[in-house]
């Protein structure tokens, strides 16, 4: 029986899908048995067939890298009849495969335009007293420390991850070349890629702060729509950012103190009491005031751990020479109460 190559290679697939006629299938065991060299070209069309498997890696789109792997598939490669086959193979696909591509083009386009058209603006509050932790649509890890809130959209779709901070955040951002991410803090600007660092940047302050754990962070201010380049930072490293003109001073800082709270402890290393009682009011959402001006430049070393109030004013009353008093909390006609206030005097001999 003859098969003319055309017919063979149109009967090819049926045969080996077992979907085939019964009297087509008798013509091909027929035309096989009728001599050897026709056993060899159904054997050659064969392995030809079974190499498209290779071609399946549809999902990766990538023909020309399935082609290289048939390619190293060959067993004999001055055949040149062995590669006409796989031509004649993968023309088949090559269609289907041209048009699903374009399918899910398309409809990768039309799910990323949906998505840019739900993206929309979220913010956390982190309450007095208390860190808040959550992670981005990126997989960035936040800590968000008492009295701060964190702006930033459900998904990030555009070039740059950027979110808004106001008060106090630790981040570990999911590394991403492509996609920078930044943290806006008034006219302060931190962008990084994959980078571990604190933020403190308050309404009611005219500086900010920023303390580099790990990666590299790059700084630039922006103000009246002109961008100022201030710099990188390296691991280990404090750079405190004053608004009224623009500069920063750079330190080598132990990080772990600046980042203790968000496992709820303070630490205080050498700091002058006017910055360990700015911190407390923080922390405990009061307003703590220094009576006499020489308190101001003491210094104070101490680590509190899950202590209220009133136990750290009780230990800074015993490691220096400082009493307090405490006022007490009146309520509002809205049902809410006015912040604690404490009163900070030398302590009398």
């Amino acid at each position: 029986m003859k098969l003319s190559f055309g017919k063979l290679d149109e009967l090819l697939p049926g045969y080996l899908s077992g979907e085939l006629s019964d009297e087509d299938r008798a013509s091909m065991d027929q035309w096989r048995a009728a001599s050897p060299e026709n056993e060899v070209h159904f054997q050659n069309s064969l392995k030809a067939w079974e190499s498209i498997s290779l071609l399946n890696e549809m999902e990766q789109f990538n023909s020309f890298e399935a082609l290289k792997k048939i390619n190293t598939r060959i067993l004999n490669p001055e055949t040149t009849r062995w590669w006409i086959y796989i031509q004649r193979a993968a023309a088949i696909l090559l269609l289907p495969l041209l048009i699903y591509s374009g399918y899910v083009s398309v409809r990768n386009t039309l799910l990323k335009k949906q998505q840019i058209e739900h993206v929309v603006m979220q913010t956390i509050s982190s309450r007095q007293g208390m860190v808040t932790h959550f992670e981005l649509a990126d997989g960035t890890k936040v800590w968000l420390n008492s009295g701060s809130k964190l702006q930033f959209p459900t998904l990030f779709t555009e070039d740059l991850r950027e979110v808004k901070l106001s008060g106090e955040a630790f981040f570990e951002v999911t590394k991403n070349e492509k996609q920078p991410f930044q943290v806006n803090v008034k006219d302060l600007n931190i962008e990084v890629l994959g980078t571990s660092f604190n933020v403190v940047s308050y309404d009611d302050e005219q500086m900010s702060e920023v303390v580099l754990v790990e990666g590299k962070v790059k700084l630039s201010a922006e103000k009246d729509q002109v961008k100022k380049v201030l710099g990188t930072m390296n691991p280990g490293q404090r750079v405190v950012y004053k608004e009224e003109n623009q500069k920063v001073e750079v330190e080598e800082v132990t990080v772990d103190k600046y980042i203790a709270w968000r496992d709820g402890n303070l630490i205080f290393r050498d700091d002058k009491m006017e910055e360990v009682v700015k911190r407390l009011s923080r922390w405990f959402n009061a307003e703590i005031f220094i009576n006499d001006p020489e308190i101001k430049s003491y210094i104070y070393k101490a680590t509190f751990r899950n202590e209220n109030l009133l136990q750290v004013l009780n230990l800074l009353k015993i490691s220096a020479p400082i009493d307090f008093r405490i006022t007490e909390r009146k309520a509002l006609k809205n049902g809410e109460f006015t912040k604690q206030k404490v009163y900070l005097m030398k302590k009398k001999v």
